[in-house]
């Protein structure tokens, strides 16, 4: 099923090929089937549970190819029929949508587009979507890890992303090349014939280029207003606390890994955050606790979500959540 492509009949892209026999290892293909509800199961578990409406005659089977990475994944998929998708809201990551054969009506949010070849869509973490897709249409899909996305933004511009970031077309064509070119390069990377030692030495690179691609102009916006990247011991004490939430800490203790005085760590959160480090830390792991909420396949009580993310007191931490997110712990437990 390497010729997706070249039995959907697809005129030549603006762009260099983004599937072909030679960009797709055989090992990549995970199914190749005519059983739409098989296809439904193994779709599902690379993205989310969806139901989806289907039209009886079939042009091909339904085929889906899968790279996986660190904090994305990089697929290509086939219907073989016109067809709706309906999925549940993705929660803990993002989708980019490229159309690469045929056409897709896609709506998610406030967002309705619909497109041919080319057109590449960002489909956000919180909003239920709709997908469309002609006979012929061929996907190209990247799932970002939302949070990768609120990892690097923290570290790059110094302070928290925005609540949600909402679905959107990517119109602008230098936008789509910026963003085809790091897929071009995701791609590559997780090709089976990669050795380990590149790949697991440049993935990290080509994940953060990837998010740069796709947020780079609101990324340059939440900088503050005096530009400049946030000092290094303001992104060393992120990085420190990105990594550790879970851990006991300290201001202390944060800020013998940023490397500076307790009092300096302070005074520069202050200063790019706009918050006091432990309040920084309290987010990290509300977000963190947020995550394994939505998470289908976490089994842990929300009691044991809250002491993993270094919540003792239950009464407080439901007082948090609520006040951070609008709802009770248990109400997001119930959504998943």
């Amino acid at each position: 099923m390497n010729d997706l492509l070249s039995r959907s009949g697809m005129p030549p892209l603006p762009f260099a090929p983004l599937l072909s026999a030679s960009d797709i290892p055989p090992g990549a293909l995970l199914f190749e089937s005519d059983d739409l509800e098989h296809a439904r199961r193994e779709i599902g578990r690379i993205y989310r549970p969806y139901r989806f409406t289907a039209a009886r005659h079939r042009a091909k089977p339904a085929t889906l190819f899968n790279l996986e990475g660190d904090s994305s994944a990089l697929s290509w998929f086939a219907y073989g029929t016109e067809i709706t998708i309906r999925p549940e809201i993705f929660g803990s990551f993002v989708l980019v949508l490229t159309t690469l054969a045929g056409h897709a009506d896609i709506r998610s949010g406030g967002l309705a587009h619909a497109g041919g070849p080319g057109s590449t869509v960002l489909v956000a973490s919180n909003e239920r979507a709709q997908f469309h897709y002609s006979e012929d249409n061929v996907q190209m899909g990247v799932r970002i890890d939302t949070q990768r996305i609120a990892e690097l933004w923290r570290r790059v511009c110094g302070r928290e992303p925005p609540g949600a970031l909402s679905s959107c077309a990517l119109l602008e064509a230098r936008r789509r090349e910026r963003w085809l070119a790091s897929v071009q390069a995701l791609r590559q990377l997780l090709h089976p014939d990669t050795p380990p030692a590149l790949k697991a030495m440049q993935l990290p690179l080509a994940e953060e280029m990837l998010i740069m691609s796709l947020f780079g102009e609101q990324l340059a916006e939440a900088m503050p207003a005096g530009g400049g990247i946030a000092p290094a011991c303001v992104k060393r004490a992120a990085a420190f606390i990105d990594e550790c939430a879970g851990q006991p800490l300290t201001v202390s203790a944060i800020a013998t890994a940023a490397r500076c005085s307790a009092r300096t760590l302070q005074r520069a959160f202050q200063q790019w955050r706009g918050i006091g480090v432990m309040r920084y830390l309290k987010e990290v792991r509300l977000q963190r606790a947020r995550a394994a909420l939505q998470a289908p396949d976490d089994p842990a009580s929300v009691t044991e979500i809250a002491a993993r993310w270094g919540f003792g007191h239950l009464g407080q931490f439901a007082a948090d959540y609520r006040q951070a997110f609008g709802e009770r712990p248990s109400d997001t437990r119930a959504r998943r």
